[in-house]
């Protein structure tokens, strides 16, 4: 079978088991909605493991391919929200439709402008090659943990969200760390006052040099200003000059 025609067979077994869970009820219900689970879970990995990149090497840059893998995405998360919801509550049957209307949206691009351009662009032979592929592996997705497939989906559809919020929670968890520690105690920036005893100590310390040099200053004579300059001692007289020998004396008066 082409792998085209499997894809639209699959979708028509999808949108009959929409169909009969909006009839059902009870334990019924519980099991339409593990098939409608494997059948999606199984038809999805096909498609993004094998499918998809065949198509991508076919057609080149297509639009078409990355919004495939994000409405797939989607498709995840409602399947898990649905097995976690239990038939009974009123929601149920909310998400159950939400999930119908994506899956409904996404087959209706595929078929409609998807398909015709692979077919377009491959070969009857290489669309046989490749559905053979297809229902292989479906098949051993089927038989595998399909819950677990679907929760590592959901995980590997969403890590930017699940950084976002751990490094988002890592302040908070800082934050409230810190309310709880008491209060650190400032460091006080004056100085502790000396006792009153080491006060007078040290005022009378000082107030003794003080003392001393006031009395120093008063028994010290007092300064009258600059010194006298020593005065020159005096030339000795002149004597008269004697004369020769006898004594005699040659003043101006014996002559």
């Amino acid at each position: 079978m082409k792998a085209t025609d499997l894809l639209k067979e699959q979708h028509q077994e999808v949108d009959e088991l929409f169909e009969r869970m909006s009839q059902a009820s009870g334990n019924e219900i519980n099991a339409l909605r593990d098939e409608l689970v494997a059948n999606l879970v199984g038809h999805a990995a096909i498609e993004e493991e094998i499918f998809y990149p065949e198509s991508r090497e076919a057609l080149g840059a297509s639009p078409l391919i990355p919004t495939s893998y994000e409405e797939h995405s989607l498709v995840h998360i409602m399947l898990q929200k649905l097995l976690s919801t239990d038939p009974g509550d009123e929601s149920f049957h909310a998400r159950l439709e939400v999930l119908k209307e994506l899956v409904q949206h996404h087959v209706q691009e595929e078929e409609q402008e998807l398909f015709p351009q692979l077919e377009s662009a491959m070969g009857a032979e290489r669309l046989e090659e490749l559905g053979n592929r297809l229902e292989s592996r479906f098949v051993q997705v089927r038989e595998s943990n399909v819950e677990a497939l679907l929760s590592q989906s959901v995980a590997k559809s969403m890590p930017a969200t699940t950084s976002r919020r751990g490094r988002a929670a890592k302040p908070a968890a800082r934050k409230a760390a810190a309310a709880k520690r008491p209060p650190a105690k400032r460091a006080s920036t004056q100085r502790a006052e000396p006792a009153r005893g080491a006060q007078k100590g040290r005022r009378g310390a000082a107030a003794a040099p003080t003392t001393g040099r006031k009395k120093a200053a008063e028994t010290a004579p007092a300064k009258t200003g600059r010194a006298a300059p020593a005065r020159k001692p005096s030339r000795p007289a002149k004597t008269t000059r004697t004369g020769r020998k006898g004594g005699r004396s040659s003043s101006a008066s014996a002559r």
